[in-house]
């Protein structure tokens, strides 16, 4: 297992000085077993263990690392969407957790910039309902088949994403290939007269 690991050394700071074999050996072993095609994608350090997928296989995967009871990874602690820069993918980063396995378990589900789709998972954890509509809220990814997705920041007619790379800074939104069309943030465009008008009736009235 050592070939998998990341050739610089752990961090200190973290405590990170146990043995590989210990916390993630095990893990690795019965992924490969389960998921031999995924081998070439497998990384892991100390307490993380990290696959990547095809976003179509997403539901399949998850419901295999939550069902099996030797991985039983029963919990979903956190999903994100990653975007490696204009002319690349996206990934949508699921961490999963199980009280068999000392580390954690990371999987990469790759999304078509292009065509960012990518089935929901909220029928393998409602919760997830509310990542799903951060990443499309943020960066445009759209889950079929949720029963929920509307943006959860943004105001329902915005019309672009904030945390894709090729969004400019909020003021040029209007300009940003990320699909703005709104100068909703233009400074030269606020209606600053309610604040000046409730400045001063509070200067009056004192």
């Amino acid at each position: 297992m050592a070939d998998l690991r990341r050739p610089r050394p752990a961090a200190k700071q973290l405590g990170r000085r146990r043995d590989l074999s210990a916390p993630a050996g095990a893990l690795v072993r019965l992924l490969l077993d389960r998921f031999a095609d995924l081998a070439p994608t497998v990384w892991t350090d100390e307490d993380t263990v990290e696959v990547r997928i095809d976003g179509e296989r997403n539901v399949e995967v998850l419901a295999r690392l939550r069902d099996d009871p030797e991985l039983n990874f029963f919990m979903l602690a956190d999903a994100a969407a990653v975007d490696y820069g204009p002319t690349e993918h996206f990934e949508v980063v699921y961490h999963l957790y199980s009280d068999l396995h000392p580390a954690w378990l990371r999987v990469r589900a790759r999304v078509d910039r292009a065509d960012p789709h990518l089935p929901t998972i909220t029928g393998l954890w409602e919760g997830a309902s509310f990542h799903e509509r951060e990443m499309y809220d943020m960066m445009g990814i759209v889950f079929d088949g949720s029963r929920d997705l509307r943006r959860i920041y943004m105001s329902p007619d915005y019309r672009s994403f904030p945390q894709r790379k090729d969004f400019l800074l909020p003021d040029d939104a209007a300009d940003s290939p990320a699909a703005g069309v709104d100068p909703l943030e233009r400074p030269e465009t606020w209606d600053l007269s309610r604040f000046v008008e409730a400045a001063t009736s509070s200067e009056a009235e004192s």
